[in-house]
């Protein structure tokens, strides 16, 4: 590879890095709780793809939306 392509590599994958960037939500100030199935979770938010979602602290994963109502006892 020549460095124009080495350089486009690193630069896709700073973006696609940045695109999974989710944070606290309310500007940082959310915190964690304990869920009603004894999940500790987190409310995030990803500004480059304009969405919140729960965070699973045990886990280290992002919940979909039909997990996260589960954790939340919902439904």
């Amino acid at each position: 590879m020549n460095n124009d392509t080495t350089s486009l590599l690193a630069i896709r994958n700073a973006i696609a890095t940045f695109k999974n960037v989710w944070v606290p939500a309310n500007g940082g100030t959310e915190t964690e709780f304990v869920s009603r199935s004894g999940r500790r979770l987190l409310y995030c938010y990803n500004s480059a793809l304009a969405r919140h979602a729960y965070l699973d602290l045990s886990s280290d994963m992002i919940l979909s939306d039909d997990e996260a109502l589960l954790a939340l006892g919902i439904c």
